[in-house]
């Protein structure tokens, strides 16, 4: 949909409207697959043995962190973003 020349997103969960915005950490945040329980040493090969996904920034990166675009939904406390 569009808005004065804006992009609005709607939430895939709800349909309300999703606010844009950016994913900001100190690192070390990741997806788990269900069934595998979170790894031992804290090392890119251990996640990447357990099919563990780090999200930005990348917590073993010695380049200065980038800061993913990301939506919100207040409504239905979801957060959608690219990594």
């Amino acid at each position: 949909m569009m808005k004065d020349d804006l992009i609005e997103y709607l939430c895939p969960y709800c349909g309300c409207r999703m606010e844009e915005g950016t994913f900001r950490s100190r690192g070390g945040n990741y997806f788990l697959p269900i069934g595998q329980k979170a790894p031992l040493a804290y090392s890119q090969s251990s996640f990447e043995e357990k099919g563990a996904i780090m999200l930005p920034p990348d917590a073993f990166s010695t380049k200065p962190p980038t800061w993913p675009k990301a939506y919100v939904c207040r409504n239905c406390k979801k957060i959608i973003l690219s990594y």
